[in-house]
């Protein structure tokens, strides 16, 4: 029987190599998923300037609250991946430790890092595979997948308009200043043309809105 008391024609130092490898690869794609999303934001940002520049504040409202829920999203991202490398530290220091019996399976921190990575949808159908391996291997004990709603933090309407307007402010400094007039300073003349212009600004505006939500909740995903 080996060090995981699990009989396999492969040494343990091996296994949790392959192990690990497989765990290095989601972080590699969850890093792409963190630079998709930061590059979406980036246009996101100009959107909301252009927004800003014509005085159009609910789009600017809506596009603001993606770029706090995308960062939140970046955030668990960025926890998935400490806890891949704690799971990757922790098993290679117990595969080469001659006197370990059993003592990963006893490890309530290892069992914990890949509780919350087999319930965070940026990485949870990868890290399920995983954790049945590891199971099924004996190194850690069975993974009790909990709901959403319990490793995600329930979110605080007033927590969350405060941190869309904290978005606000850093893009739009010195923007809204700018902004042009209402329409009823336009010249009488020119009433009629510019609010064709407006309705045909505000179809493009909620189109564009659309696209961008969209393409954000597919990065997050």
């Amino acid at each position: 029987m080996n060090l995981f008391g699990f009989s396999k024609p492969r040494s343990d130092k091996d296994f949790v190599r392959d192990l690990c490898r497989k765990m290095n690869q989601e972080a590699r794609q969850i890093d792409r998923q963190i630079h998709a999303i930061q590059r979406e934001e980036a246009k996101v940002k100009q959107a909301i300037k252009a927004a800003a520049a014509k005085g159009q504040m609910d789009a600017c409202k809506v596009l603001a609250k993606e770029i706090v829920q995308s960062r939140k999203a970046v955030t668990r991202m960025y926890q998935s991946k400490a806890h891949i490398g704690s799971i990757c530290m922790y098993m290679k220091n117990q595969a080469s430790s001659a006197t370990m019996v059993n003592s990963v399976q006893r490890s309530t921190d290892a069992v914990k890092s890949m509780q919350y990575l087999v319930n965070l949808p940026e990485c949870a159908a990868a890290m399920r595979e995983l954790s049945r391996e590891m199971t099924k291997a004996g190194i850690i004990e069975e993974v009790i997948e909990d709901t959403l709603e319990s490793v995600l933090p329930e979110v605080d309407e007033d927590e969350l308009q405060e941190e869309v307007d904290k978005v606000l402010n850093e893009i739009v400094v010195g923007t809204l200043s700018r902004a042009p007039a209402a329409a009823t300073h336009s010249l009488e003349s020119k009433e009629e043309a510019a609010t064709a212009e407006n309705d045909k600004d505000a179809a493009q505006v909620e189109a564009d809105l659309e696209a961008m939500r969209a393409r954000l909740e597919a990065l997050r995903d």
